[in-house]
C-alpha cells in the first residue's frame, strides 16, 4: 500500500503542475460587426436549463414561447410540456405535473432521479438516470410499459427527452439507443443503437424530419427512415433541424451542414469557438460562449459576428427571437454598429 501512494503522489503532481499550464484557447473573430445590448431584466435568475425550456430561481419558467407566469414548488425543475400542462421534478426522484395555475395534477415518486420526461395526453414517458424507461397512464397510475437498460456511468448534461410520434413513442435511452414502441399495444417494436458505451453516451437529440428519425449522440449523428439508416461520426455539440437540412454543431468549432441523410453539403470552422445555443429562424444566431454571437445564413455563406454583453459562463436559453443569460435577455434586432 506504502509502494502504491509513493508511485501516485508523484504522478498526481504531475497532472497538477501540466494542467496549470493548460489555457484554453478562446474564439477570437478577425472582425466584429456590432454589438448587442441586454433588452431587459428577468424576475430571477437561471438556474437550470433543458433543451425545452429553463428554470428560474423564483420558480418560475421559460418555454419557447418566452417567460411564463406559471411557477415550479420549490426545490423542483421544469423538464417538458404539453397542451398548458408542465412536468417537473425534484432531486429527490419526484416528478410533478401542474397545470396554467401552478396547481399540481399529478404526482409520483421514482426510484431514481427523472433524467427527462414527455407528456402526451394522459400518457407520461420517463426516462430515470438508472437507464430505466417507463409509460405511465396519468389517469389510472397505471404503468403500460416498462424496461431497464444496461447500466451507465456517466452522462452528457443534455439529455433528450421521449418522443411521441402519432402512434409511436421513440424513447432516448442513457446508453445510446432508441426503443421504438407502440403505442397501441405499448410494446417494443425496435431499437436501435446509435452509439452504446457506458460513459457519456446518452441521446442528446431527438426530432422528426419529414418521415425521418435525426437523433445524436456526443459521438454520432444518425438519420433513420424506414429503409435506411446514415451515420455521421463527429464530436457533437449539438444539432438542429432547418427545414430538410440538418446543422450540426462540433466540439472543435466547426458548424457542419447536411442533407437528410447527413451527407455533407457545406461546413464552416470558427476556430477554438465553443457553441453554447442556436437561435434559428431566416438566418442562423449560434451563440459562442467567449461572448460573441455569429450570424449566418442557412447556407453557411453569409457571416456577420457581433460581440454579446458578456461571456457565456453560466445558464444560457433561447428561443427563436431571444436569448436569455442570468437574469437578463434580449431580442433579435438591429444590432448597435460600433
Amino acid at each position: 500500500m506504502k509502494y502504491f501512494k509513493y508511485i501516485l503522489l508523484p504522478i498526481l503532481a504531475l497532472l497538477i503542475l501540466s494542467g496549470c499550464g493548460t489555457k484554453r484557447q478562446n474564439f477570437e473573430p478577425t472582425s466584429v460587426a456590432g454589438e448587442i445590448d441586454y433588452d431587459g431584466s428577468l424576475p430571477s435568475t437561471i438556474v437550470d436549463v433543458v433543451r425545452g425550456g429553463a428554470t428560474l430561481e423564483n420558480g418560475q419558467i421559460i418555454t419557447k414561447k418566452g417567460l411564463l407566469d406559471v411557477k415550479l414548488p420549490k426545490g423542483y425543475t421544469f423538464l417538458g410540456t404539453s397542451n398548458e400542462k408542465y412536468i417537473a421534478t425534484s432531486k429527490c426522484s419526484d416528478l410533478i405535473i401542474i397545470d396554467k395555475n401552478s396547481k399540481i395534477i399529478y404526482n409520483k415518486t421514482f426510484d431514481s432521479i427523472v433524467a427527462s420526461a414527455s407528456l402526451s395526453g394522459d400518457k407520461l414517458a420517463v426516462v430515470l438516470a438508472s437507464n430505466e424507461v417507463m409509460l405511465i397512464d396519468i389517469k389510472t397510475h397505471k404503468i403500460l410499459y416498462k424496461k431497464s437498460g444496461d447500466k451507465v456511468y456517466a452522462q452528457d448534461s443534455k439529455i433528450a427527452a421521449p418522443y411521441f410520434l402519432t402512434s409511436l413513442l421513440i424513447f432516448p435511452t442513457l446508453d445510446g439507443k432508441l426503443l421504438i414502441i407502440d403505442l397501441k399495444k405499448n410494446k417494443l417494436l425496435r431499437d436501435v443503437v446509435v452509439k452504446s458505451e457506458r460513459f457519456f453516451s446518452n441521446i442528446i437529440y431527438l426530432n422528426v424530419l419529414g418521415d425521418r428519425l435525426v437523433a445524436a449522440t456526443k459521438k454520432r449523428v444518425v438519420s433513420i427512415n424506414p429503409k435506411s439508416m446514415a451515420f455521421l461520426d463527429k464530436e457533437v455539440k449539438d444539432v438542429i433541424i432547418l427545414k430538410d437540412k440538418v446543422l450540426v454543431f462540433t466540439k472543435d468549432g466547426k458548424v457542419i451542414l447536411t442533407d437528410a441523410d447527413l451527407k455533407v453539403l457545406k461546413s464552416k470552422k470558427f476556430k477554438f469557438a465553443s457553441f453554447v445555443g442556436t437561435i434559428h429562424g431566416e438566418f442562423i444566431y449560434i451563440v459562442e460562449r467567449g461572448g460573441f454571437l455569429i450570424a449566418t445564413d442557412m447556407s453557411l455563406i453569409s457571416l456577420n459576428i457581433y460581440e454579446l454583453p458578456d461571456e457565456i459562463e453560466s445558464y444560457v436559453f433561447t428561443t427563436d427571437d431571444k436569448l436569455f443569460y442570468k437574469d437578463k435577455y434580449f431580442k433579435l434586432g438591429k444590432p448597435r454598429e460600433k
